[in-house]
């Protein structure tokens, strides 16, 4: 396996990226990098990019305003088309906030490879306020992919896991590859700093999740985030854990 991790960042979680990419036991490091936010918010000086070391592919990419969908999923194929170039046999795409435990990532690595999988899906547990305290998602995002040729990311309906059966969304449509099997869900979560920022105003406003309609819950789960608090946005108990990546803001 040669296994890239592509990271799309954007100035709302740089912050995180040097620890992201410390963190990720991957061959290769893919970095697109946006100058401006899916709906063209430019990135604040004091978030560029200059400080960029190490053996990274760092390939800047400035959205065409068609859609924040659009330009989402065309930064995610951006990166894709440049692990195909590289030779990698597998991906996995990851924004800088989202972390896995390494010994987990390990053994999933090996039971892509043992069991000839197209892919995995893991579950999450989605951070507010610190990187101690949390809750799970109801969303799922797809972990290590194997590459082909054809591959791509798009708004896939028949990628598994991705709708539940009630019809419910459960995947980022700018995630979901063209693969039909070969798909299982991994017992390991993904970590999602979702809500731990510098500038949380900065994420609401751009984010291609449309956090705008929730703002006032996020800053009211924010500034109240503490064990056994009953998250608005979640409608779940925080809990709280170690900081298990050594996460500081």
């Amino acid at each position: 396996m040669k296994l890239a991790a592509i990271f799309n960042v954007w100035a709302d979680s740089i912050e995180f990226l040097h620890q992201a990419v410390e963190a990720m036991p991957a061959d290769e490091i893919i970095i697109v990098f946006s100058t401006m936010s899916n709906n063209g918010e430019e990135c604040p000086e004091y978030w560029k990019m200059e400080d960029m070391d190490g053996e990274w592919i760092v390939n800047e990419f400035v959205p065409i305003q068609i859609s924040e969908t659009e330009n989402e999923t065309d930064k995610r194929n951006l990166g894709i088309d440049i692990a195909k170039k590289i030779g990698c046999t597998h991906f996995i795409m990851c924004d800088t906030d989202e972390f896995y435990i390494r010994e987990e990532f390990e053994a999933e690595k090996a039971r892509v490879e043992r069991d000839n999988l197209n892919g995995l899906v893991h579950p999450l547990k989605v951070y507010v306020g610190k990187p101690t305290l949390w809750c799970e998602d109801h969303t799922l995002v797809p972990g290590i992919q194997k590459l082909y040729p054809n591959t791509q990311l798009g708004a896939f309906k028949n990628y598994p896991f991705a709708y539940d059966k009630e019809g419910h969304a459960h995947i980022d449509p700018t995630r979901r590859t063209n693969q039909t099997t070969g798909i299982e869900m991994s017992p390991f979560y993904m970590h999602h700093m979702s809500y731990v920022r510098r500038d949380i105003d900065l994420k609401i406003r751009n984010s291609s999740a449309n956090l705008r309609r929730s703002e006032a819950a996020i800053k009211r789960d924010i500034a109240n985030a503490a064990p056994g608090y009953m998250s608005e946005l979640y409608h779940r108990e925080l809990k709280e854990c170690e900081n298990l990546f050594n996460i500081t803001i």
